[in-house]
């Protein structure tokens, strides 16, 4: 058993790899979806469909995690690992929901974490073009390409976690009553817009500074992708070096 794990896990070049990473990539970015959308007022007739999703998704999130630490060699490293920790973090907060603490039902707010788990994906997906790449060209190309990526999935995972803080913490107001509205505000903070709805708490305007500086962040990002853009029009994908 070991064995297969290890495989499905940590074996890039394993078919079974590529099956069961693209498998839970589909499951992270449904149960995010379907944690986004229960906050939507007009969907609560779908409030089943939604706990369905939840408890589906965690039970594979659950076998998977499990899974990880059976077939690593040093366990305790993957369970203290950066990755570890946000698998882990993306399985307890369901749980706790199952239980009758109310005051520790916030914790669920942590669901969107597993947006973060698709950097893995990303980083899976690096080191496979790394092993297939044979010639400069294609390495290079493959560099410029993995730039782009990056900058939209962590403006993408930007919206979504400043988005659903600012929910947690301002729900109480209509102009962020879901988290879709609420991501709308952190759109306009993330790129440099004019917002017109300040954060009234103390936590929302924290939220808010916390924003704008990774809005900063990833418009050197930006910079770098547009740069290597122009770069490869007008001077050709050979002078791509970053």
């Amino acid at each position: 058993m070991k064995k297969i794990l290890k495989e499905v896990f940590y074996n890039v070049k394993s078919k079974k790899f590529v099956i069961v990473n693209d498998f839970l990539a589909f499951l992270t970015l449904t149960s995010i979806a379907g944690f986004i959308l229960e906050t939507v007022e007009e969907l609560n007739n779908y409030h089943n469909i939604f706990f369905y999703i939840e408890y589906l998704t965690v039970f594979f999130f659950s076998i998977e995690y499990l899974g990880r630490i059976i077939a690593t060699e040093k366990p305790l490293k993957y369970i203290f690992s950066f990755f570890g920790i946000f698998d882990l973090l993306a399985i307890i907060p369901t749980y706790i929901g199952l239980t009758n603490l109310t005051f520790l039902k916030g914790v669920r707010i942590f669901r969107i974490l597993r947006f973060l788990r698709m950097m893995r994906i990303l980083k899976i997906m690096r080191v496979q073009k790394a092993v297939i790449t044979n010639t400069e060209e294609k390495l290079k190309n493959s560099i410029f390409r993995n730039t782009v990526q990056i900058y939209v999935m962590l403006l993408f995972s930007a919206i979504i976690v400043s988005g659903s803080l600012i929910w947690f913490v301002e729900g109480y107001r209509d102009v962020f009553a879901s988290i879709p509205l609420a991501m709308l505000w952190s759109s306009k903070v993330l790129l440099g817009g004019i917002v017109s709805d300040h954060a009234q708490t103390i936590s929302g305007q924290i939220i808010t500074i916390v924003t704008r500086f990774v809005g900063l962040i990833l418009f050197g990002l930006l910079l770098t992708v547009v740069g290597g853009f122009i770069k490869k029009i007008f001077f050709g994908s050979e002078n791509i070096d970053n």
